[in-house]
């Protein structure tokens, strides 16, 4: 009886060690693909950084993707929004009219919801400080009615805005870097989240931290991949100058986040992820840097099983 009870307790235990070791690794990745470059003496130039994808399944394109630029502390004019569209991930053709928004836009983050493109941006005041706004758009291409989502505040970045909606509770998650980075002294990181049942309403919402760093800690996106909330960031190896895009995992989308024991995800100077579940399937867009010392970026993307 003894010898039972202590083999029923081995495998509790080593079930529950199996258990613990699927839920704190990131998915593995499965491929690893080149899908944009900015063009040559072009607006896009060796900048592209972030990529947003929705399945619009319009005017002959199934994904719709808005990507953003390096661009930070650099004239407003320089921070330009555009639109590339394909059927296939991996295939993408550019709007042949882009930029889609022409100055101070940083970091576009796109959902479409009962016909309507809403986008949230970064914008930039004189002395750098940051703002979110949102826009709002029915045909993807012509935006307008500018809200102000997360204000300028003195002495602190609020950028890196990823919107997500949350099927588990039919809610929009908008996840965001806030930051004090250029302060002399106490430089805080942290990723903030705002959330509302109605899009439209987020603005009002207030903000919760669900992790804080004392290192250089951004860029967060979101997603649900079997059954855990996967949250990715960017962060900065001091030593060596090289960006890494590091996970961590939650069984709540809001609190209780830990890192995964995978970490780097990507280790290349690879940073400002996005993710998205595509057909079941986990897809991460990201910015890998060619050239870190002339800032030469190009967009990949990896799938993962």
């Amino acid at each position: 009886m003894i010898k039972k009870i202590s083999l029923i307790f081995t495998l509790i235990v080593i079930v529950s060690n199996l258990s613990f070791g699927q839920k704190s690794t990131y998915p593995a990745i499965v491929d690893d693909q080149l899908i944009l470059t900015g063009d040559k003496c072009c607006w896009d130039a060796n900048a592209v950084h972030t990529f947003s994808i929705v399945e619009a399944n319009k005017d002959g394109y199934k994904y719709w993707a808005y990507y953003g630029l390096d661009y930070y502390e650099k004239d407003e004019h320089a921070r330009k929004g555009g639109l590339a569209r394909s059927n296939d991930l991996i295939n993408w053709v550019k709007y042949e009219y882009n930029p889609v928004i022409l100055s101070n836009c940083r970091w576009p983050t796109v959902v479409l919801s009962n016909g309507t493109f809403y986008m949230f941006y970064a914008e930039y005041n004189k002395v750098n400080d940051s703002q979110i706004v949102r826009v709002e758009s029915k045909n993807g291409i012509d935006f307008e009615n500018k809200t102000i989502i997360v204000p300028y505040a003195s002495g602190e970045q609020n950028q890196n805005p990823f919107i997500y909606f949350n099927k588990n509770d039919s809610t929009f998650y908008l996840f965001y870097y806030n930051g004090t980075e250029r302060a002399e002294k106490d430089k805080r990181w942290s990723v903030y989240l705002k959330k509302s049942k109605n899009i439209l309403d987020l603005g009002s919402k207030k903000p919760v931290e669900v992790i804080r760093s004392s290192t250089t800690l951004a860029a967060p996106s979101v997603a649900y991949y079997k059954n855990t909330y996967y949250l990715l960031v960017e962060e900065l190896e001091p030593s060596r100058d090289n960006w890494v895009t590091n996970a961590f995992q939650s069984d709540s989308i809001d609190k209780g986040y830990e890192r995964v024991t995978n970490n780097p995800v990507l280790h290349n100077n690879d940073a400002c992820a996005f993710q998205y579940i595509i057909d079941n399937q986990l897809y991460v867009t990201y910015s890998h840097c060619v050239n870190f010392k002339e800032s030469s970026w190009v967009m990949r993307m990896i799938k993962l099983k």
